[in-house]
């Protein structure tokens, strides 16, 4: 399951919290580990998808997209409520990094678009043929573009959340 579910709390200590302006986000000094873990287990759940569809078993293929969806939708809603809202909060609003923030998480609604579509478009049983013939392609294409979305958000993104902002 997500590290979020079973997260290890520090005691606050009350001079060092850092909320975001105009929020009651506070700054979470574990949240980018959590982000990174959450990225190793929707990888190893997208592996075990391929896996099972490269035996043929549909019907485990199936379930574990399912989980996967799970797993995804708890994902992007940590992601959206505990950074992007706390770094679009905390940037200037005419700043690079704010720009950047605001195209990741346009760019991330469309990726979530596409996998929620892949997905639901398998959630059916029994599969046909032709479903079964075109699935290996398109969750190569999936896998490749959560691949690179993975690399561009601990490289690029994550960083700026690396300090608690100051807040005015």
């Amino acid at each position: 399951m997500f590290s979020f579910f079973k997260r290890k709390r520090k005691p606050l200590e009350p001079t060092t919290e850092v909320t975001a302006p105009d929020t009651t986000i506070s700054y979470d000094a574990d949240l980018i580990d959590d982000l990174k873990e959450d990225h190793k287990t929707l990888l190893m759940h997208y592996m075990q998808v391929e896996k099972s569809a490269r035996a043929q078993h549909f019907s485990e293929v199936r379930a574990e997209l399912n989980h996967f969806k799970t797993l995804f939708h708890q994902h992007i809603l940590l992601e959206n409520v505990k950074l992007y809202v706390y770094l679009t909060h905390c940037l200037e609003s005419n700043s690079e990094q704010y720009k950047v923030v605001k195209k990741m998480r346009t760019d991330m609604r469309h990726i979530g678009k596409a996998v929620n579509q892949f997905i639901d478009h398998y959630d059916v049983w029994p599969w046909d043929e032709g479903m079964e013939t075109q699935f290996l392609g398109e969750l190569e294409q999936i896998g490749s573009a959560l691949a690179a979305r993975i690399k561009t958000e601990e490289e690029d993104l994550y960083p700026l959340y690396d300090i608690p902002r100051e807040t005015a």
